[in-house]
């Protein structure tokens, strides 16, 4: 057979591969979105992403949830800078485990078992060892740096230097965590083996949590993946991924509401097993989410009104987590770690 016959079969033969896993991960999730809606923490509200802003009906995507459907959204954005890839000055060569934003817009970057930090407009600052196993970050309002690993907090100055930590879980069951943020004299932090949210003051001392007032007293978490973050009124915003929904809480555990739903043609709809398995809240409330299976982000009112999309063509394909974070300018910081790059994308003024 000639070469490019041979290349002709093999397209053909990974096309049809990468097509039969279409239904059967369609059909899981919809079993897992049977699943979850026996146990929803409150009431879907009704979703205004399921019709153009004109108030017609959404047109269905061809191939399902594989392309964006060609809904008229509200907002839109673009990459203005990508730090950390190969072609930078500085690469990620091995990892890339988490990002964070600081005061002045500063992003901090976990990967390679290091910190790095980089100005907005990407140029690189520093970078200095981080803890063994690390496997997220959070800057606090005092640029304190919050590194999660499993069983523990480290904290460091915003020169690297440690300056405290604490225990995190139970001696005879760790903390796996995988987010941490700082709310005033508190330390929140997600413990994805225990599925839900432990409230710390300073010193380490449990207050109390975060995700056990519902049905099943946890969040729903197949992929073992917890991600929060809190609005400038102190709401935590959580992904429920085996529900397939954002949720919110006040800080003394209390549900206050949740959107999303499972669905594989409306694109405001999230899709998979499990999804959407990371977010940040943007300081006037509204919410950007990132996905897998699919890998894309969104960004939604506070209701759950779809407003903007960025469609897989941005991250690798076979990337499965989108780590997620917002700056002051409304900037939206997305960490590959497939492609081991973080981009910035700035929202676009239509008209201008």
């Amino acid at each position: 057979m000639e070469e490019t016959d041979k290349n002709t079969v093999n397209a053909g033969l990974m096309d049809r591969i990468r097509r039969s896993w279409i239904a059967p991960l369609a059909a899981l999730g919809a079993f897992a979105a049977i699943v979850a809606a026996a146990f929803r923490t409150g009431p879907t509200p009704q979703n205004a992403g399921s019709k153009t802003p004109g108030g017609m009906p959404q047109p269905a995507a061809p191939q399902g949830a594989l392309s964006p459907s060609p809904i008229k959204l509200e907002q839109e954005y673009s990459k203005s800078v990508i730090l950390g890839g190969n072609g930078s000055g500085h690469p990620f060569r091995r990892s890339l485990d988490g990002i964070a934003v600081g005061s002045g817009d500063r992003v901090y970057a976990l990967g390679d078992g290091e910190v790095r930090t980089f100005e907005p407009g990407g140029d690189y600052v520093s970078a200095w060892k981080a803890p063994g196993r690390a496997a997220c970050l959070h800057v606090g309002a005092d640029g304190s740096v919050y590194i999660g690993a499993p069983g523990r907090v480290e904290i460091f100055d915003r020169q690297g230097s440690h300056i405290g930590g604490f225990a995190a879980g139970e001696a005879a069951s760790p903390a796996e965590v995988t987010c941490i943020k700082s709310v005033g004299k508190e330390i929140l932090i997600a413990d994805s083996a225990a599925r839900y949210i432990r409230r710390y003051d300073s010193s380490g001392r449990q207050l109390g949590e975060i995700g056990t007032q519902n049905k099943t007293r946890s969040f729903m978490l197949p992929n073992r993946w917890l991600v929060f973050d809190v609005d400038s009124k102190g709401v935590v915003h959580a992904t429920d991924t085996g529900r397939h929904q954002v949720t919110t809480w006040a800080l003394d555990g209390s549900p206050l509401g949740s959107f999303g739903k499972f669905g594989m043609t409306d694109p405001s709809d999230f899709v998979g097993c499990c999804n959407p398995v990371n977010l940040a809240v943007f300081p006037d409330g509204r919410v950007v989410t990132g996905e897998k299976m699919i890998a894309r982000v969104k960004v939604y009112e506070p209701g759950g009104r779809l407003l903007a999309f960025i469609g897989p063509e941005n991250f690798d394909s076979q990337c499965t987590h989108i780590y997620l974070a917002v700056d002051s300018k409304g900037r939206i910081i997305a960490g590959d770690p497939v492609r081991r790059e973080v981009t910035i994308f700035a929202r676009v003024i239509k008209g201008a």
